[in-house]
């Protein structure tokens, strides 16, 4: 399935939004009718009350099935080469992994460039970052090695997996 980049037609406003997960809390931003950023949070924060219908649903329908809708508009961004590395995430089957050498030759580049881009990705879940692994441990997750992120990619691979079983 390939990511649905959107350019805005015009200069717009950004919304921000925030919701609470069972593992973590999350800031969204909104540029127009396109998902602009997904951010982990280190703390908890007052979830929004008027977080638009659909960002909802694309949210619940991941909790549910760990599976994400790429038909969502998102805010186009990114090099190309960061954008190659985004879609071949994509490509990774919900309750797999991939270490960052073995996708890295896939994509005739090195693991570090590799680890730069996932680090980079704008918009966690929806792009499946937390799916590349190092080749002996968990690796990093959203630019750290230890600490709350980490356990946010513990907790998403673990949801993915168990979900993929109960199918």
């Amino acid at each position: 399935m390939y990511l649905n980049w959107r350019t805005p037609d015009s200069p717009i406003a950004i919304e921000t939004y925030y919701c609470n997960t069972s593992i973590g809390s999350l800031s969204i931003q909104i540029h127009a009718s396109l998902l602009g950023k997904i951010k982990w949070l280190n703390d908890t924060c007052e979830p929004s009350s008027n977080t638009p219908i659909q960002l909802e649903q694309i949210l619940h329908y991941y909790w549910y099935t760990a599976t994400v809708d790429y038909t969502i508009p998102l805010l186009k961004q990114g090099t190309t080469f960061q954008q190659k590395v985004w879609q071949a995430l994509c490509d990774i089957p919900i309750g797999q992994t991939r270490t960052y050498g073995e996708l890295a030759q896939l994509l005739n580049t090195s693991p570090r460039a590799l680890a730069n881009a996932c680090r980079n990705n704008p918009f966690p879940i929806i792009i499946p970052c937390h799916r590349v692994v190092a080749k002996s441990g968990s690796g990093g997750y959203a630019g750290q090695t230890s600490g709350p992120m980490l356990t946010i990619k513990h907790d998403l691979l673990r949801h993915e997996k168990t979900l993929i079983h109960e199918l």
